[in-house]
């Protein structure tokens, strides 16, 4: 190979063919195990992810954090990525989700931690009480997807939703958007912002 020298058997280091690999072959090598495939696409993407995470509003330790799950689930998901020349849309897709989920984790501590004063707000209840019927107008499987994706503690992946669901993981996106709307809708125009 062009890294190995005959005198000693020392290796150059970074390899410089896998610098110039495009994200297809070195997701294959990730597939066959070469640990050089993994460390050169981690390097490639880690910046992009981290940036990500920081834009989406995040600390620097929880966009560290976002970093290192966005990453695991990109290994957890090797056999299953469909377009591998598309991995830093979906890098970025699984970092703003991931943040999504630490801010929104975020604000629930908060509010916890928030004395109870707007226990009592008769406003705060109407609109649980309309969220709660609005929900129920949707009908299945909406409420079902709705109440995964926002009501679920466990916050699953848009993966496992699809699983639980017997649907494929590219149907939950769009029909995400499509059960919001009917929520919206059954809200009506006067009803509380979501």
């Amino acid at each position: 190979m062009g890294t190995e020298t005959d005198l000693g058997g020392d290796v150059e280091s970074p390899r410089p063919a896998i610098a110039r690999a495009s994200d297809a072959e070195l997701l294959a090598g990730c597939r066959n195990g070469d640990p050089d495939a993994w460390d050169e696409l981690v390097s490639r993407y880690e910046r992009l992810v981290f940036s990500v995470a920081l834009r989406n509003g995040l600390s620097r330790e929880d966009a560290c954090d976002v970093t290192q799950t966005t990453f695991v689930f990109l290994l957890e998901s090797l056999v299953g990525l469909r377009e591998d020349e598309k991995l830093a849309s979906w890098l970025m897709t699984v970092s703003r989700r991931q943040a999504w989920r630490v801010r929104r984790s975020n604000d629930r501590q908060l509010e916890l931690a928030e004395p109870t004063e707007r226990s009592n707000d008769l406003d705060g209840w109407e609109r649980v009480v309309a969220v709660h019927q609005a929900l129920h107008e949707t009908g299945m499987p909406c409420r079902e997807l709705l109440t995964y994706l926002y009501f679920d503690p466990t916050a699953p992946s848009y993966a496992e939703v699809a699983r639980r669901m017997g649907r494929s993981i590219g149907t939950i996106g769009p029909m995400r958007a499509r059960c919001l709307q009917r929520l919206r809708t059954a809200l009506g125009e006067d009803g509380p912002h979501l």
